[in-house]
């Protein structure tokens, strides 16, 4: 490599730092993802009406595929305005993916247990989210709708329920929830108008339940867990969780904003999804929502540090919600306007959300190079499931085997091309000396030794430019994998989460891999030929950053780019003993 080789080398490092950013407020508005048919939606079942003295069981544990309907009457925690005299009744429903746990307050889903994912690692509880203060799906803004307001049950089924409220202006509201066979409940909201005057709505909707960090979760991570994204124009998924910082400042007034912002004009969205790292909440409403807004709450001021280095304290996002308000609309006499809306509440994986509804797998925010980040995700996946161990560490580096395999031609050439500009540098030295006093034929000559032994300038790098695309994907994916999330590997005991060894001990917990990342990098610079000493030093600065940047990073991570350390190393010293192509144009 020639000393103006560093060049690519030092944007492909500082693309690397700065692809989330960039991702995020560029690339993804310029090339948004093709729009995408909207799923048949889940069918409402037919519920027959319970009687009046009809005795309702307590509800039963978390277990079986499709249990019964059940209710349990218990006194609210902190009952609101017209429910203070009344008592709550919760019914649990569920299926083998989701139990959720509905309450007569407000009509909404106040309990989600996603089942087959344990809230700690080794623990039998699945991973809970408590929407008690604010239930989750529940109806908003209708004219005379209290906060957590009573309802009556009318329906009830093994895997629906609806609720009747008689409203104070007497409008009647009537609200459904039916819970399909994975992760989706659909909402069916009918307003029946029996007075004699027309009645203005506006402001009316849906919202979600807070969506907080899980435990271990603290809100340290160089991306932010939680978010807030919608899908405008049935094309463009925007991410707003970047914003959060702006919108809502420490010491700020806290109110509710609109996307695109405060002083912006609200934008119609198709879906709005609530999110953390691997969880999500998904509102569609059937027809759309006039405004998206967003309401979040800081957390206690967290300190922390890089490495035990760069102390600073920040007030994190502790928790996230969102409104989604539906267009004005005038209720005639005698009229019922009808709303129809899905919710999803689940694990971010791939496959899910594919099948929900348009776009809403890239709530993933696999960023520019999405489609190649997909295939890598499917074929880790398939490995741990079809290839013993069925471990997704040995999937980790299965995969990487199997890019690096792919890029050997590749790397094979950006190797014989580096090693061929090592071996006329001494003639590129010469030419350089003679025409010092003439650039333009020092160029000119230069060029003309380069087509004399059949040698690109730039073959040493282009290879790497090209493998981009995958290093990239690779990074996103492995960075927010449900799929790692309490995955171990030998010592590792989480691969999403750095190693953390002996942390109760150490003032600092030990991550091996990115310090043999690090070692391995050292080594793999060694064996790579150059003959400028200035840039052979400037390139054994790379491990150092490297190793400093990775040493945060989920283990998985360090897992990848350790593997594929030593295949390089590997291969850089297979080519120096049974592989070194002739220099054309060598005398011989």
């Amino acid at each position: 490599m020639k000393k103006q080789d560093l060049i690519p080398i030092v944007v492909i490092f500082a693309l690397f730092l700065a692809y989330p950013t960039l991702d995020r407020k560029f690339i993804s508005k310029i090339f948004p993802p093709k729009a995408k048919p909207v799923p048949a939606a889940v069918e409402t079942a037919q519920a027959p009406a319970l009687p009046a003295d009809t005795a309702l069981a307590a509800p039963a544990a978390p277990a079986p595929a499709k249990p019964a309907a059940t209710t349990d009457a218990e006194p609210p925690a902190a009952p609101a305005e017209e429910e203070a005299d009344s008592i709550e009744v919760l019914t649990t429903f569920g299926n083998e993916r989701l139990e959720i746990t509905t309450s007569t307050h407000g009509a909404g889903v106040v309990r989600a247990a996603i089942l087959g994912y344990p809230s700690v690692k080794g623990s039998d509880v699945p991973v809970t989210f408590d929407f008690s203060d604010r239930p989750a799906a529940a109806p908003i803004g209708y004219p005379g709708l209290a906060s957590r307001a009573a309802f009556d049950i009318a329906d009830s089924t093994d895997d629906s329920i609806a609720y009747r409220k008689v409203l104070p202006g007497g409008l009647v509201l009537t609200r459904t929830l039916v819970l399909g066979d994975g992760y989706q409940v659909r909402l069916e909201d009918q307003v029946e108008n029996p007075t004699g005057a027309p009645v203005a709505l506006g402001g009316y909707g849906l919202q979600s339940g807070f969506m907080e960090n899980l435990p271990g979760e603290d809100g340290k991570q160089q991306v932010p867990l939680l978010g807030v994204d919608t899908l405008t124009g049935s094309a463009s998924v925007e991410y707003w969780g970047g914003k959060f910082e702006k919108w809502f400042p420490v010491g700020g007034d806290g109110k509710p904003v609109a996307v695109p912002g405060p002083d912006e004009e609200p934008l119609h969205v198709d879906w709005a999804a609530i999110k953390n790292k691997y969880f999500v909440q998904i509102l569609t409403p059937e027809n759309g929502a006039d405004q998206c807004l967003v309401r979040t709450a800081r957390g206690e001021p967290v300190r922390s540090s890089f490495m035990g280095i760069f102390p600073r304290t920040s007030v994190p996002f502790a928790r996230v919600a969102a409104d989604l308000h539906m267009p004005d609309f005038v209720l005639a006499p005698g009229q019922t306007l009808e709303q129809a809306a899905t919710f999803y509440v689940g694990p971010k994986v791939y496959t899910e959300l594919q099948a929900n509804g348009p776009h809403q797998e890239d709530v993933l925010q696999l960023g520019f190079w999405r489609v190649v980040g997909i295939w890598i995700l499917k074929i880790m996946v398939w490995i741990q499931a079809h290839v013993w161990p069925y471990s997704y560490g040995l999937a980790i580096i299965l995969l990487t085997f199997l890019i690096r395999i792919v890029f050997w031609p590749l790397n094979h050439k950006s190797m014989v091309s580096t090693r061929h500009m090592q071996e006329i540098q001494p003639l590129i030295t010469a030419l350089k000396e003679k025409y010092k006093n003439d650039p333009q034929k020092q160029q000119q000559e230069m060029m003309a030794l380069y087509k004399e032994h059949k040698i690109n300038p730039m073959g040493g790098c282009l290879p790497m430019l090209i493998q981009i695309p995958v290093f990239f994907a690779l990074f996103v994916v492995l960075r927010g994998a449900i799929e790692l999330r309490f995955s171990s590997f030998l010592w590792i005991s989480d691969l999403s989460t750095p190693e953390n060894l002996f942390a109760d001990v150490l003032p600092i917990g030990l991550n091996v891999l990115p310090l043999f990342m690090g070692v391995t990098m050292w080594l793999q610079q060694k064996m790579t030929p150059t003959s400028d000493p200035q840039q052979q030093k400037m390139m054994m600065m790379m491990p150092v950053l490297f190793t400093f940047m990775f040493y945060s990073f989920p283990s998985g991570l360090s897992l990848y780019w350790s593997v594929n350390q030593v295949m390089m190393i590997v291969q850089l010293a297979w080519m120096k003993k049974f592989h070194h192509a002739p220099l054309a144009g060598a005398k011989k």
